[in-house]
């Protein structure tokens, strides 16, 4: 019976330039690290990824990490941790967004709160959220909010336009435009 590889999860973060996913996914080729999942985005000036990774058999996790002791020393700041059984598994169904929720109004603190706790107490669960502060030239400034969220099957029918509701009257309070529309299944 072959061993199962083990799966990390690595966090890396250092200044946006040039090359970096290059760099990054170039050591995990060499290597024979096998790349499963991963989300990089770039938060004003600094590039972050997350990325889970299978370690291949002949490769020791101690020698993986100081592998990427190479990085470190080129700016980035790293984070190596080992995944369960469980948590490397296949994605589960709460993982997997099914409806998505858009905001747009004048930049208050706490939108990001207000929204996420709304959809909570509905039952959905956030799989991915992007926020950004957009140009200046309003004031105060406009903010944006894509929310991806997974609102589980038994309570679709019933949750769904009860939350879509809660959506509407939470954005006329904060006087913003919000619009909660489900998503299609994207099968690979």
């Amino acid at each position: 019976m072959l061993k199962a590889m083990q799966a990390y999860l690595i966090s890396v973060q250092g200044p946006n330039r040039s090359g970096m996913v290059a760099e990054v996914t170039g050591l995990l080729y060499r290597q024979g690290v096998n790349l499963l999942d991963s989300s990089m985005s770039t938060l004003r000036g600094e590039f972050v990824m997350m990325l889970v990774v299978q370690l291949p058999e002949e490769l020791a996790a101690e020698s993986f990490e100081n592998l990427l002791d190479g990085l470190r020393s080129e700016g980035l700041s790293l984070n190596l941790r080992e995944l369960s059984p469980s948590e490397a598994g296949q994605r589960s169904a709460e993982s997997m967004p099914n409806y998505s929720l858009s905001v747009l109004g004048q930049d208050q603190t706490g939108m990001l709160y207000r929204f996420s706790e709304l959809i909570a107490s509905y039952g959905a669960n956030l799989t991915d959220v992007h926020t950004q502060l957009l140009d200046g030239s309003h004031s105060p400034p406009l903010y944006a909010m894509i929310l991806e969220l997974h609102l589980p099957a038994h309570k679709q029918a019933q949750q769904a336009e009860l939350l879509k509701v809660a959506i509407s009257k939470l954005a006329a309070e904060l006087d913003l435009d919000a619009d909660l529309h489900p998503l299609e299944s994207l099968e690979i």
